[in-house]
């Protein structure tokens, strides 16, 4: 959670996206996760959609969720928490900043505007949102805020989802604008990713990492573009499963009821 993010007088500088040379073909690519990480551990049989890996990048050890787009699909809920025992629900973790610990949801509590399945909803202005995640075809999309406009519409009439955050790669490069967090400050990171096939994975780190450190390692570990995920304690709580028959993985314990929003994967 970031507490003090609603901005007045905040506009964003929209540029046309025909200027940008975007490919989407291997958007849903499936090709083998390949990592440059000193050691890897996967866990993975015929029936996983949700693939496990944990890999060390400079002695740090980071979980690994990548899924499986041709089975599955991202997408995003607000106001009701998913139901962990939902065997079509493979990943369910806090996407987008909340405002404020309010007692009713409202959707102008979350940080920015969003669509899910095609309907927009209402956010709060936020200037630490710097990028934005859309799906075509249920596979995610990673791009600078100059083009959340445009890309609010297409999500609009395609059916997609899209929500904001604060952006960390895109080409692979480092883009986070460092606010508000301080690239040097340790915790446990999230954050929702590209790869550089094409295909998406949830990356967390598993011990305290600096920010900076947390999105060079990132790189690493086979990252092209990537957003931020909300953290914090109870903020980081979210689950898992690796199979439909599998029991549900969760990341922490414990909750808050200020949750609002939340980035999913589930069976297509």
């Amino acid at each position: 959670m970031y507490k003090v993010l609603k901005m007045n007088n905040f506009k964003y500088i929209l540029t046309t996206i025909a200027t940008a040379s975007l490919s989407l073909a291997g958007v849903c690519a499936n090709s083998q996760y390949i990592t440059n990480t000193e050691s890897t551990t996967t866990s993975e049989t015929a029936d996983t959609i949700l693939t496990k890996t944990i890999s060390q990048v400079d002695d740090i050890n980071y979980l690994v969720l990548r899924m499986d787009s041709e089975r599955t699909r991202v997408t995003l809920v607000d106001s009701l928490l998913p139901d962990i025992d939902d065997p079509n629900i493979v990943l369910c973790v806090e996407a987008a900043f909340t405002g404020e610990l309010l007692p009713e949801f409202s959707t102008t509590n979350i940080a920015g505007d969003y669509v899910i399945d095609g309907v927009f909803h209402k956010g709060y202005e936020c200037d630490a949102n710097t990028g934005f995640l859309c799906t075509v075809d249920g596979c995610p999309v990673i791009l600078p805020m100059e083009y959340c406009q445009e890309w609010t519409r297409k999500a609009q009439d395609s059916g997609a989802t899209l929500f904001q955050q604060m952006h960390l790669l895109q080409d692979t490069k480092y883009v986070y604008q460092g606010r508000p967090i301080k690239p040097e400050k340790p915790n446990i990171y999230r954050g929702a990713c590209v790869m550089q096939d094409g295909g998406f994975a949830i990356i967390q780190s598993l011990e305290y990492v600096p920010l900076g450190q947390f999105i060079a390692s990132l790189v690493k570990l086979g990252v092209r573009d990537a957003v931020y995920l909300d953290m914090g304690t109870g903020w980081n709580y979210g689950w898992y499963r690796e199979t439909t028959d599998s029991a549900p993985v969760k990341f922490f314990e414990k909750r808050t009821p200020y949750q609002t929003n939340w980035l999913i994967i589930k069976v297509r």
